[in-house]
């Protein structure tokens, strides 16, 4: 039995000890450190100092069904149940329509403020996310992929996963669309090697991307029918069931998932403006409301994608960016949440995290790169 042991080299403070040289040490230590702190009361601490910052939590899907291994999209339904306890318990759910008025100036936020949001639109938003969000009257938002919907197609960041595994399954040689992926999935190391993959066709281009993906869907033959219950999207009157219900709203997450830093200037309008307005015509409401694919400030978009947000006239948008929102000093455009995850370390990383404990330790205690 391993035990995990931080060796301090001398004068050195613990800010400055890198802990990627060892994963295995790297995340028993990470374990270690953050169920301590909870037990200690640090997720209290942080939650009181945090009091006046929103709180946004990201999901994707919600399922019922037992993956193995569990695919990072998609939060088991007792885990997401769990985390809407918590949240409910600790923090003061509010609407998106609340957090707009509040960018606006129109309105303050209590404190402690919690709203719940979905990326995608996948359909067990509606069948499993939905009945428990109206059992405790939890108010959500979701991000629509504006032209997916009621499409019957899956994502192909997802359909990549599929079809990668579903290769392996079969003993079929795929190449992914790069060495390292290539070579992680011939020594059975498939997750990993999705993810090289997946991040690889992201940035490769709209035209290399669908080309590629042709190319393994003519290799392997893969049905998509079983998918659809949890990563199939919703349709119109799903969503308006959920509109209806007063507790589910919605905002863009583009027309077709690409990342806005890969469009052209030309595509904008297809992307931003379009699917709000579409959005707006099929839901008969308003929709101030944009969330960027991928998300991450500089990287996935920039200034001017903002400034074209507020030219289309959303109120505000929300990033992957790790964090809380401070409405003073924070871009309305550029809204911090947290991933709704546990991952190893269990619920005690959602407790930290959620309080702005991960964020600090990560800014102040360790460094990982």
């Amino acid at each position: 039995m391993s035990r995990c042991i931080l060796p301090l080299p001398a004068g050195k403070r613990f800010r400055s000890v890198r802990l990627d040289n060892a994963p295995m040490l790297n995340q028993c230590l990470k374990n270690m450190f953050i169920r301590s702190a909870v037990l200690l009361g640090a997720d209290t601490l942080f939650r009181r100092i945090n009091r006046k910052k929103l709180l946004v939590v990201m999901y994707h899907g919600v399922t019922a069904t037992d993956y193995e291994p569990q695919i990072w999209t998609q939060l088991p339904l007792a885990a997401f149940r769990r985390q809407l306890e918590f949240l409910c318990d600790r923090y003061v759910p509010v609407s998106l329509t609340e957090v707009v008025r509040a960018t606006r100036g129109e309105t303050a936020l209590p404190e402690r403020a919690v709203l719940v949001t979905f990326d995608d639109g996948f359909r067990n938003n509606y069948t499993v996310a939905f009945p428990v969000l109206q059992e405790m009257g939890v108010p959500a938002a979701i991000f629509l992929t504006v032209d997916y919907v009621g499409s019957g197609e899956i994502l192909w960041v997802d359909e990549l996963y599929f079809l990668l595994k579903e290769a392996e399954l079969r003993g079929i040689s795929l190449m992914p669309p790069s060495a390292s992926a290539q070579d992680l999935l011939q020594r059975g190391q498939l997750q990993k090697s999705y993810e090289i993959a997946v991040e690889t066709l992201k940035r490769s281009g709209a035209g290399r991307r669908e080309a590629e993906m042709a190319r393994l869907r003519s290799l392997v033959r893969l049905d998509h029918r079983p998918l659809l219950d949890d990563f199939g999207m919703l349709n119109w009157d799903e969503a308006r069931v959920m509109l209806r219900s007063g507790l589910v709203e919605f905002g863009v997450h583009t027309a077709t998932h690409r990342i806005l830093a890969e469009l052209s200037e030309e595509e904008w309008e297809r992307e931003i403006r379009i699917p709000k307005q579409k959005l707006e015509a099929e839901l008969a409401t308003e929709v101030a409301a944009f969330c960027f694919p991928n998300g991450r400030p500089l990287i996935d978009f920039g200034p001017e994608h903002l400034e074209y947000l507020r030219h289309c006239g959303y109120t505000c948008a929300f990033t992957t960016e790790g964090g809380l929102h401070a409405w003073l000093g924070g871009d309305r455009m550029a809204i911090a949440r947290i991933a709704g995850y546990e991952g190893k370390e269990g619920p005690a990383y959602f407790r930290l995290n959620t309080s702005g404990g991960i964020r600090f330790v990560k800014d102040y205690l360790w460094r990982t790169s």
